[in-house]
């Protein structure tokens, strides 16, 4: 037999083979998101799921610890530990969750725990071994999970882990048996042959003709998701390492944390340069598909520097920052620090009468609901504290730690929330009173650009100079009317007088030398930065609110706004006409991003529907676990504190355990 008629040949004995070996296929399963608190790929509970969801609510109840339970047939070769890490981590599972995976067929277990969690280390093998370990050799899978809330349940309330009562069970629930399994086998073997004869003939006539491989590795749908979920993580985790930055540098020093703040400038230039490349593949035309994919391995590499300069110095900053061992104090400072900040509530609440009276328009917008989130926080941070003194009482240091820091959190946001109402009034004014000036230096260009128009008398090649006249005419009739209004949005008529007038200057750019030019760019340069800061300042504010919610998009968008924003103020003195193209274009995208963000959050619903509860601002505020962004899962309860610490992903990975069977 030639060479070209065996290799089809042995492909169809190796499928054959294969298939002979095993009747049945075996079912892997990756890890996965969890949309239930129960789930069962095995059908491993049947008849007995209401004995697990007793057990798990009532450890829920109890102990605020809410435990995930999954059942597949197979870890699909990945070791049982990283499996369920890397599914508490897709579930967005926070630091009171905890997960609990078993592989009937691999027989293979594993939890995880958030590190914070208020259980040793010593309890979590205790569970496993006098618990979870003995039910499942027994086969005894709903038992399993009983004995595990049990067991949790337990040791949480300083009990001793209770021995389970076994109930012997089937011998790996997904594997199929008796006449049914080899009915389905016996099909799936026809099936294949069939199938393995048609290869044969196809292979044989198409061998000159083989089809392009596939190239290896993800797709570009898969990088694109990983790429999107690593940027908005990064960012989270920047948000959350500059706030515990800011702690830190305030109580010991801008010396003392000089090096966090190092890592910090690392992993944001990594992040930056991440966004900035995220955007180009929104552009107009995209990149071809292999550009794309090189571009996507960039962020994905970027992000995962990021995260690891981050990491990399978040054990010794957690030493430095030790709440833990001065939790006392932190306590205690924390009433003092609410009700400072209950105290700016009347006056913001004042300030924000202020802004609705007489503005409208995006800014005005994103700080319309901030009093009522401001007063959601501080009642969150209002229960944590109560938790941490109780905590505290009870001897139970980490938990009361855990609190202080989500107390933080919440605190600090408030702050956020209030200081954007002042910083958006103090914008819009300056925006408003801008105006004038803005409305004189567009009719003085408008005058020269008649008179130019009237030297050149019609000629063709005024064409430009008209188009710029009367787009100034009608801007300056349309921002007149809007000033007479009783509300309006200065902060869009400053960029269009902007525009209106970088028009005229073009067109009448051969009337006037260079210094002139240079001048005129440094006059329009001070309102367009003015316009720019208040964009970028309000965007800022209102995504790192309201992160829950916000996608990656206007992060990027975000991110570029800040970059062209800081290039317009580093060349303002040595490159005024450049300088002023670099703050329009940075107002244009944090407007841009603001927009999105609202829409992010205006399709935001919080887990199990829209009530309005204390949980809804913390979760949109990124506090809380909530189902991840964009609108949550349903079936997800709730979760626990995920903002807060210096670091990336590993300073912030779950505890692990578990084993075979």
């Amino acid at each position: 037999m030639s060479r070209p008629a065996r290799w089809p040949l042995t492909i169809v004995l190796a499928v054959l083979a294969g298939v002979l070996a095993a009747p049945v296929a075996a079912h892997a399963d990756r890890p996965m998101r969890l949309d239930e608190q129960i789930t069962d790929e095995v059908r491993a509970l049947d008849g007995r799921r209401g004995e697990v969801t007793s057990a798990l609510d009532r450890l829920r109840t109890e102990s605020r610890l809410q435990l995930f339970v999954v059942y597949v047939h197979s870890f699909d070769g990945t070791p049982a530990q990283d499996w369920a890490d890397e599914t508490a981590t897709r579930s967005d599972l926070g630091n009171r969750d905890a997960i609990l995976a078993v592989a009937t067929g691999d027989r293979a277990y594993a939890y995880a725990f958030d590190p914070a969690f208020p259980l040793t280390d010593a309890q979590l093998d205790d569970v496993a071994a006098v618990a979870i370990e003995p039910a499942l050799s027994a086969n005894d899978w709903a038992g399993a999970a009983v004995a595990a809330a049990n067991g949790y349940r337990a040791v949480l309330a300083g009990q001793p882990v209770p021995t389970p009562e076994i109930k012997p069970g089937e011998d790996n629930p997904s594997g199929g048996g008796g006449n049914a399994g080899w009915l389905v086998g016996g099909a799936v073997c026809l099936a294949v042959v069939v199938a393995a004869i048609a290869l044969v003939v196809w292979l044989w006539r198409r061998r000159r003709a083989a089809p392009p491989a596939v190239p290896a590795g993800p797709s570009t749908a898969e990088l694109t998701d990983r790429a999107n979920a690593l940027l908005v993580e990064l960012d989270n985790d920047l948000r959350a390492s500059e706030q515990e930055l800011a702690l830190a540098t305030g109580r010991y020093g801008a010396e003392a944390t000089a090096t966090y703040t190092a890592a910090l400038e690392t992993a944001r230039q990594d992040v930056a340069e991440a966004f900035r490349l995220r955007m180009t593949l929104d552009e107009t035309p995209g990149p071809d598909e292999a550009t794309r994919r090189g571009t996507l391995e960039e962020i994905i590499r970027r992000c995962e520097a990021a995260d690891s300069a981050l990491d990399a110095e978040s054990e010794a900053f957690d030493a430095l920052r030790g709440i833990e061992a001065r939790v006392e104090a932190e306590v205690a400072e924390l009433a003092g620090q609410r009700d400072a900040i209950e105290a700016r509530i009347p006056p913001a609440v004042a300030a924000l009468d202020a802004v609705r009276a007489v503005y409208v328009g995006p800014v005005a917008t994103g700080v319309a609901t901030n009093v009522d989130q401001a007063r959601e926080r501080l009642a969150f941070a209002g229960v944590e504290a109560e938790e941490a003194a109780e905590a505290v009482a009870a001897g139970e240091r980490p938990r009361a730690a855990l609190a202080v820091r989500a107390a933080e959190e919440a605190l600090g946001q408030a702050e956020t929330l209030l200081d954007a109402i002042e910083r958006a009034r103090t914008d819009l004014d300056a925006a408003r009173a801008a105006i004038g000036a803005l409305v004189s230096e567009v009719e003085s260009d408008l005058a020269t650009a008649r008179a130019a128009q009237a030297d050149r008398g019609g000629q063709a090649a005024a064409a430009p100079l008209a188009a710029a006249i009367t787009q100034a005419e009608q801007t300056l009739t349309e921002v007149r009317a809007a000033a007479a209004g009783p509300t309006m949005d200065p902060l869009s008529a400053v960029p269009r007088l902007e525009e209106a007038d970088a028009a005229l200057d073009r067109a009448i750019a051969e009337y006037r030398d260079a210094g002139e030019r240079a001048a005129r760019a440094r006059a329009m340069l001070d309102h367009a930065l003015m316009s720019a800061r208040a964009e970028v300042s309000a965007a800022g504010d209102f995504i790192a609110t309201r992160r829950g919610a916000v996608s990656s998009e206007p992060r990027a968008w975000l991110a570029q706004a800040q970059q062209h924003l800081a290039r317009a103020e580093a060349m303002a003195a040595a490159d005024p006409a450049n300088a002023l193209a670099e703050a329009q274009r940075a107002g244009q995208l944090a407007a841009q991003a603001g927009r999105a963000a609202q829409s992010n959050v205006d399709h935001w619903a919080p887990p199990g529907g829209g009530g309005a509860d204390l949980l809804m601002g913390v979760l949109l505020g990124g506090i809380l676990s909530g189902g991840g962004v964009g609108r949550p899962r349903a079936g997800r309860g709730g979760g626990g504190f995920r903002g807060g610490g210096f670091g990336g992903s590993r300073s912030r990975a779950r505890r692990t355990g578990g084993g075979r069977f």
